[in-house]
C-alpha cells in the first residue's frame, strides 16, 4: 500500500510539475491574439468583462504589494502651452495605485505662452517630499519656435528639440537604475488608477494602454503604409470600439506607454534617428524615430484594451490658439461627465482652482430647471457650470408625481379640449403637468422681477463645443441686426428641417418650424407676458406643444385657434447649441413626463403615484443616470442623436485670442 501511494505521490509531483512547466511556456494561457470578447458580444456583456478584469487585479495587486517591493518607475512631464490641461493630467498622475517612493518624476518644459511653467513649478515644490524624487528644469525664453503659425505648430526645430528631451529622458531613466520609463503625454488622462501595475504584469518591453478620445484618434496605429506611416485598419475599429478585447501587437503605440528597461534588449532603444532612418524618410517626429530602433532591435509595440484606462485629447491644428485648446480640455471633461456617473473629472489638490470665474453672459437671470430628487443630475448640471464659468440658478421644478387631484384643481389646470400626445395617443401625464408649471411659473418670475432677457436649461442637456463662444457670436450677430425677437431656441428637436430657412442676413438663425422639447431656450420679458396672457393652465398642453403654436407653426388648427394672438416672435440657433444627453431607446434614458401618471386617473381620484411603474423604480437614487428633456413628449430614435465628435468655454469675450477663435468657429 506504502509502496503504490508513494509511486502516486512521485506521480502526482511530477504531474503537477509538467503543468506549472507548460503553463509557464504558455501552453494554458489564452493567445494575445485571441479576442476576450466576440465582436458581438453586447455592451453590457463587454463593460461586465471589463469590470470582473478590473475587479479581479485589484484583489491581485492589493496580494503583491504585501509580499515584494513594487519596480521602480521613472515618469518624464513634457510639457508647452499644456496649462488648461495640467489641472486634470496631475490629478490623475497623483492618483495612480502605485507607492510615490517608488516613482521618480522628471520635468522639463520651455517655450511656453501660457502658465504652464508656472502650475508645473507650484505642483513640483508641494510634491518634491512625497515622490522619490521631483527633477525640475524650466526656460522661459523663447516662448516660441522660430516661424511656427501657432502655439501648437510643429516645426521641424520643434520635433527636433522634443526628440532630444525624450533621449535625455531615457539616458536619465536608465541612469538611475529605473526599473520601467512610463512616458505620459501631458493631455492624456489616466483614469484608471490600477493603469501601471496592470502593464507591468504584462511583463512586455514596450506596452501601452489604450486610450480614448471623442473621435476615433487613440494612442495606437492598427496599420501602417507603403511609407511607413498610419493606415487606418478595421482591428483598429474593433479594439478601439472593445467589441474584441485583449493584448494585441500592433505597428506603432505612442503617447503614453511602458517600456520595461529590466529586459536587456531595452538597451537598443532610442529616440535619436538611425542614419538608416535618415536616409529612408524625410519626415523626423519623436514617435518615427522611437517605432524604428524598436523595429531594428526586433522589439514588438503592444496595445492593451482589457479595461478602461483613460482619455486623451486629439492633436491640436497648427493654427489653433491657446483658447482652442482651452475648449477642447473643457469639453472632454463635460462629456467624461456623462460617461462617470456624473463624476466630474479631478483637479490637482496640489493646484488652485482653474475654473473662470462666472457670469450670467449677458441674461439677468439663467434658470436650471432640476426635479429635487434628481440629485446626480443636479451635481453633473452644477459641475458643469462652473467648468462653462456660467452662473445659473438652481430652480426646483414642479414635481408632477407630488401632485394631487386638489392641487390641480386649486391652480385651475384644465386640458385643452381635444387634445392627445400625437405618438403616445394618451391625454396629458402628470409629469408633463409638472413640467408645464416649472416653465410658467419662471415666465411669472421674469415678469414680477421685469427682467430683460433670461436664459431656460433643463438639467438632461450636453453642451456643445465652444457653447459661450457661440453665445457670444448669437449676442452680437442680434446686435448688430437690430432684430427683434422673444424666443429664441437653443436647444430643440428639429421636426422638419426642410421647412426651415435661415433670416436674412443672419448665419445662424432660422425660422423654426414645429418642433419638439424644451431643453434650452432664451425669452424676453415680453415673450413672457405673451406666454401668460393666454392663461394657458385653463387650457394644458405639453409646453413643448404650447411654443410652436405661440408662433403660429403648430400643424393642429383645432388645437391652436383656441390661443389669440400667436405671435411670439420666435428663433432657433442652427446648429443647436445643447442636445440631450440621452435618446430614447439609449441606457440610462428614463422621462419624467411620459408615464408618471394619466390625465384621467386623476380626474377619476386615482392616484398613479401609489404604484410605481418601471421608470419609478429606476428613479430610486437617482442611479439611472439621465432622463429626457422635462418637456418631451416625442420618441425620436436612437439614431436621431448626434455623433459629437469634434471637440465648450470660459475665456472672456474680449479677449482677441477668443474674438479670432469665435470668429472662425463653424456655426
Amino acid at each position: 500500500m506504502m509502496a503504490k501511494y508513494s509511486q502516486f505521490r512521485s506521480c502526482f509531483v511530477f504531474g503537477a510539475f509538467i503543468v506549472i512547466f507548460l503553463t509557464h511556456l504558455g501552453f494554458f494561457c489564452k493567445s494575445e491574439d485571441v479576442s476576450s470578447s466576440p465582436a458581438e458580444s453586447s455592451e453590457s456583456e463587454l463593460e461586465a468583462e471589463v469590470e470582473r478584469k478590473a475587479l479581479t487585479d485589484e484583489v491581485e495587486l492589493e496580494q503583491d504589494q504585501g509580499r515584494y517591493k513594487l519596480p521602480t518607475v521613472f515618469i518624464p512631464i513634457l510639457a508647452r502651452n499644456k496649462a488648461h490641461a495640467l489641472p486634470t493630467f496631475l490629478a490623475y498622475i497623483e492618483r495612480l495605485n502605485y507607492p510615490k517612493d517608488r516613482i521618480s518624476i522628471w520635468i522639463r518644459t520651455d517655450h511656453n505662452e501660457d502658465g504652464t511653467a508656472y502650475l508645473l513649478y507650484q505642483w513640483a515644490l508641494k510634491v518634491q517630499n512625497i515622490y522619490h524624487s521631483v527633477d525640475f528644469n524650466f526656460t522661459m525664453d523663447p516662448n516660441n519656435f522660430t516661424g511656427q503659425e501657432g502655439p501648437y505648430d510643429w516645426t521641424d526645430e520643434r520635433y527636433d528639440h522634443l526628440i532630444d528631451l525624450r533621449e535625455m529622458a531615457l539616458l536619465q531613466a536608465r541612469y538611475n537604475w529605473a526599473d520601467y520609463l512610463f512616458p505620459v503625454d501631458t493631455d492624456n488622462f489616466l483614469t484608471n488608477p490600477n493603469v501601471l501595475r496592470i502593464l507591468i504584469k504584462q511583463n512586455k518591453t514596450l506596452v501601452a494602454p489604450m486610450l480614448n478620445s471623442l473621435t476615433m484618434y487613440s494612442n495606437f496605429w492598427g496599420a501602417v503604409s507603403e511609407k511607413g506611416y498610419y493606415k487606418r485598419s478595421p482591428e483598429y475599429v474593433l479594439m478601439l470600439r472593445r467589441n474584441i478585447t485583449g493584448l494585441y501587437q500592433v505597428p506603432m503605440i505612442h503617447s503614453t506607454y511602458l517600456v520595461n528597461l529590466r529586459h536587456k534588449v531595452s538597451d537598443k532603444l532610442s529616440y535619436e534617428p538611425s542614419q538608416a532612418f535618415l536616409d529612408r524618410k524625410s519626415d523626423i517626429d519623436d514617435m518615427l524615430t522611437f517605432k524604428d530602433s524598436a523595429d531594428s532591435a526586433g522589439i514588438p509595440m503592444y496595445i492593451m484594451n482589457t479595461h478602461i484606462f483613460g482619455k486623451l485629447l486629439p492633436p491640436a491644428g497648427r493654427k489653433d490658439s491657446l483658447y482652442d485648446e482651452g475648449e477642447r480640455v473643457v469639453f472632454l471633461r463635460l462629456e467624461a461627465m456623462l460617461e462617470a456617473d456624473d463624476e466630474p473629472m479631478p483637479t490637482s489638490e496640489y493646484l488652485t482652482d482653474q475654473f473662470p470665474a462666472p457670469d450670467k453672459m449677458g441674461f439677468d437671470e439663467i434658470y436650471m430647471i432640476n426635479l429635487v430628487r434628481r440629485p446626480l443630475r443636479r451635481k453633473r448640471m452644477v459641475a458643469t457650470m462652473r467648468e462653462l464659468g456660467i452662473q445659473a440658478q438652481v430652480y426646483d421644478a414642479v414635481d408632477g408625481k407630488a401632485l394631487s387631484t386638489a392641487d390641480i384643481i386649486r391652480l385651475g389646470i384644465d386640458m385643452l379640449p381635444g387634445y392627445l400626445d400625437p405618438w403616445a395617443k394618451r391625454t396629458l401625464t402628470k409629469g408633463e403637468i409638472g413640467c408645464f408649471l416649472s416653465h410658467y411659473y419662471i415666465w411669472q418670475e421674469v415678469v414680477e422681477k421685469g427682467y430683460e432677457k433670461i436664459l431656460i436649461i433643463e438639467d438632461d442637456i450636453r453642451f456643445e463645443y465652444k457653447f459661450r463662444a457661440k453665445m457670444h457670436y448669437l449676442f452680437k450677430e442680434i446686435e448688430e441686426q437690430q432684430r427683434k425677437w422673444d424666443l429664441i431656441y437653443v436647444g430643440r428637436k428639429i421636426l422638419r428641417a426642410k421647412d426651415e430657412a435661415y433670416l436674412n442676413g443672419s448665419k445662424i438663425l432660422v425660422s423654426p418650424s414645429y418642433s419638439y422639447w424644451t431643453l434650452s431656450y432664451m425669452l424676453t420679458l415680453e415673450g413672457a407676458k405673451k406666454l401668460l396672457a393666454q392663461e394657458p393652465l385653463g387650457k394644458m398642453i405639453p409646453v413643448d406643444e404650447y411654443l410652436p403654436i405661440m408662433f403660429n407653426k403648430h400643424p393642429r388648427n383645432d388645437w391652436a385657434e383656441q390661443f389669440h394672438p400667436r405671435d411670439l416672435v420666435t428663433y432657433s440657433v442652427n446648429p443647436l447649441f445643447v442636445f440631450p444627453t440621452h435618446y430614447t431607446g439609449e441606457p440610462n434614458y428614463i422621462s419624467d413626463t411620459e408615464t408618471s401618471g394619466i390625465w384621467e386617473e386623476e380626474l377619476k381620484g386615482q392616484d398613479p403615484g401609489c404604484s410605481k411603474s418601471s421608470d419609478d423604480q429606476l428613479e430610486t437614487g437617482d442611479s439611472s443616470g439621465g432622463d429626457t428633456s422635462n418637456g418631451t413628449n416625442a420618441i425620436p430614435s436612437a439614431e436621431e442623436s448626434k455623433n459629437i465628435e469634434s471637440p465648450p468655454s470660459t475665456a472672456s469675450k474680449d479677449d482677441p485670442t477668443v474674438s479670432k477663435s469665435i470668429k472662425n468657429t463653424e456655426l
